[in-house]
């Protein structure tokens, strides 16, 4: 029974990381600080979530689609951004309500 042909082995290019994305570190600092100070600036912590939800949902976008790492951290800012927003719309109802002398 004959051997198959030898197949030289061709080098493969240099080794290239994935780069994790500045838009998704964005993402989730801007989640994770708006987060914190939702609890004493609750405006900032408003904004910083919204901020921290459009950012981790374009920086989620591109890691999925573009082969990028970050998928994580954009998840985390993801999570923090919408907490931080819902907190803020809970203080906000809860604020009202008791300003309102009911």
């Amino acid at each position: 029974m004959p051997q198959p042909p030898y197949q030289p082995h061709l080098p493969q290019g240099p080794y290239q990381p994935q780069v994790t994305k500045r838009i998704v570190i964005g993402g989730m600092v801007t989640g994770i600080v708006g987060l914190v100070f939702g609890w004493y600036l609750f405006q900032i912590g408003f904004i910083l979530g919204l901020v921290a939800v459009i950012l981790s949902g374009v920086g989620l976008n591109t890691a999925n689609t573009k082969n990028g790492s970050g998928r994580g951290m954009a998840m985390a800012g993801l999570v923090c951004g919408i907490l931080a927003v819902l907190f803020e719309l809970l203080w906000i109802a809860v604020l009202s309500y008791s300003l309102s002398g009911r």
